[in-house]
């Protein structure tokens, strides 16, 4: 129990920084190196449903990138050449290059590229009520659907939540990480 409260205690310190150092200090690898540390950070502030494929060990916590990969190697690097875990898992890093819905569902995040904008409505209506956490970082991505999305104000990281987007996908969210967060209505969204 005592080593639960600590890791959590970690992680919330590790939130803490990543949001309130300045980008002015870091390049744009770093940027890169950031976001993909909040992947992690953010899974252990959610509770994916019963349902889902967390419960079987045999298969890996999927990060998918879908379209143009902004992260270059960092990915690979953070997560499966150190065998780093999220959620007790092995993580796999998958890079979709199509929009395929098998590919799509075997992730349990999915970040979505900039240059996706035309391709958004297919790819949010693989998503759509299904337990995968989408992130991106592009202006107007939340109230299309994505459920986190990351941006910069005030030359630190800050992210928004579709909260109708998120209640349809059955994830749960800890009131510590909402309390960080840009909570979004976004009505237009139920279209």
């Amino acid at each position: 129990m005592e080593e639960t409260k600590i890791k959590y205690f970690l992680i919330s310190v590790l939130l803490v920084v990543i949001l309130l150092s300045p980008l002015s200090l870091f390049g744009i690898e770093d940027e890169y190196y950031r976001k993909a540390a909040l992947f992690s950070v953010f899974s252990q502030y959610i509770q994916w449903p019963e349902n889902s494929n967390l419960k079987d060990r045999s298969k890996p916590f999927v990060i998918g990138v879908i379209g143009k990969n902004p992260f270059g190697s960092i990915l690979d690097k953070a997560y499966s050449q150190l065998e780093y875990k999220i959620k007790d898992k092995n993580v796999e890093i998958r890079f979709i290059a199509k929009i395929a819905d098998e590919d799509i569902e075997r992730c349990n995040i999915l970040f979505l590229s900039k240059a996706l904008e035309m391709e958004l409505e297919k790819i949010l209506a693989v998503t759509r009520r299904k337990p995968i956490l989408t992130i991106a970082e592009t202006k107007g991505f939340t109230e299309k659907g994505v459920l986190f999305n990351l941006y910069v104000s005030q030359r630190k990281f800050r992210f928004e939540i579709n909260a109708l987007a998120l209640r349809e996908s059955r994830l749960i969210v800890d009131s510590q990480l909402l309390s960080e967060a840009r909570i979004i209505d976004a009505p237009g969204y139920l279209k």
